[in-house]
């Protein structure tokens, strides 16, 4: 294969170097795994992993800084120059655990027998130093077919580690490549076991698959796969209506993983709530669990607020934009942010799919929709206060003006302020401020 060319310059150079290192003194030592697979693919490579035949100890008596970060499988961390390399000595494994961990490790001489033990074929090819690739079950041609394949007999791959038929669906997903036929039916028969592998695993390749480039193609895999029900995953949609939500999912505009789950979950007409609990039940993390349900939330309280008005009544019309300024206060700018771009990308779908978002019948009319969609991106645009660190006073200089005692009265007057300035009833300035408490107190 010619020289890398997806690579940093440095990292190669300093990846070079730990295998001259190892060649040198007269061990075998390649480039293994994904960092030869994106290289083929024309994919950015962000990390080498790197195989050889020194033993764990003698890797660590060659370089001056290591870390055994899994020295009982034959890994240790290189660190060189501004990278780290993982450099894992030539094994293969046996009598694996709950279908995940393997309970025997045994350390070999040959290249070929280390990667036998991978999971797919794209993922079993090594590349040395002199640019010869060693590609023994075809993944390079696999990789330009657009295949999907294990190494060997798939069962045997999932029986080894279950996990690795959510890695399938995942790489099928963010590459576009299609899983062969003995691997989908190895998938079918032994969907059953990825119970044996924890949440946070199963997770993390959901997420993946959710934040790539193709996620309607990775979770129609899912669905059709039936592993959807070995991962919790709800699979009925109330509406046809509802997959608009869903197809926007891939659009430009909702490309973070908050996004794309109020999309999935709202497409699948679940709930704040009943979202919450599905995913800490998933292990995503509090920060994406909280942010989500509020951009769920937000979305909840303000079309039950569109319900009740009627948008063509001018007075509903500022109605309306109290309900949506108070609500934006409650929830905080960046959960408007995302809920306006979520909605841009929907009725841009809504609008090549040709037909209306369900929540709201009574206003299917798409160009109306866009032009209160203007609207409250320009009330969004209009607010200058979020918090009552915002206001031009504190509660101190509040109770200095009036020689009150603090109190409940304090915190309701701050709100009150907090709202009206934020609605335009009231300039942020600190003598308009001190002038209103004033008036109010007396």
């Amino acid at each position: 294969m010619d020289s890398w060319k997806q690579v940093d310059p440095l990292m190669y150079c300093q990846g070079e170097a730990v295998l001259h290192t190892l060649i040198a003194h007269d061990f075998e030592a390649y480039f293994v795994g994904g960092c030869v697979r994106d290289e083929i693919m024309g994919r950015e490579v962000h990390d080498m992993d790197i195989a050889t035949s020194a033993r764990p100890e003698q890797v660590i008596e060659l370089f001056d800084r290591t870390v055994p970060t899994g020295i009982q499988h034959g890994t240790v961390m290189v660190l060189m120059g501004d990278y780290s390399f993982e450099v894992t000595t030539f094994r293969k494994e046996s009598d694996y655990e709950d279908h995940r961990r393997p309970s025997r490790v045994e350390f070999v001489d040959a290249i070929i027998e280390d990667l036998q033990r991978r999971d797919f074929t794209m993922n079993a090819m090594a590349l040395g130093m002199d640019g010869r690739l060693i590609d023994p079950f075809g993944g390079r041609e696999d990789i330009a077919a657009g295949l999907i394949r294990c190494v060997g007999q798939a069962g045997e791959r999932f029986e080894e580690d279950a996990l690795r038929m959510m890695r399938a669906i995942r790489f099928a997903s963010v590459f576009g490549f299609k899983p062969v036929k003995s691997l989908w039916r190895a998938l079918l028969a032994g969907r059953g076991m990825l119970s044996f592998i924890a949440m946070e695993r199963i997770r993390a390749e959901f997420e993946r698959v959710i934040e790539g480039p193709r996620p309607l193609h990775g979770l129609a895999l899912i669905q059709r796969s039936g592993m959807i029900n070995e991962v919790k995953y709800p699979v009925s949609y109330p509406e046809p209506l509802r997959e608009s939500y869903i197809r926007t999912m891939e659009h430009p505009f909702v490309s973070s993983l908050v996004k794309r789950l109020y999309l999935l979950l709202r497409g699948l007409n679940i709930y704040a709530e009943e979202a919450e609990g599905l995913m800490r039940y998933w292990t995503f993390s509090n920060l994406i669990v909280e942010r989500t349900t509020k951009l769920i939330r937000f979305d909840e309280q303000w079309l039950d607020r569109l319900n009740t008005l009627s948008p063509a009544d001018q007075q509903d019309v500022q109605e309306l934009r109290r309900a949506w300024i108070l609500l934006e206060l409650a929830y905080g700018s960046d959960t408007v942010v995302n809920w306006l771009e979520c909605h841009q990308a929907l009725l841009q779908e809504v609008a090549q799919a040709s037909y209306p978002v369900p929540e709201w019948k009574q206003l299917a009319e798409l160009d109306f929709l866009n032009r209160l969609l203007d609207q409250v991106r320009e009330w969004h645009e209009g607010m200058t206060v979020y918090e009552l660190r915002d206001l031009a006073i504190a509660g101190s200089d509040v109770i200095q003006c009036t020689g009150k005692k603090g109190g409940p009265w304090l915190g309701q007057l701050m709100k009150q302020m907090l709202e009206s300035v934020a609605m335009g009833e009231l300039v942020n300035d600190r003598e308009a401020l001190l002038e209103h408490v004033k008036d109010v107190v007396n």
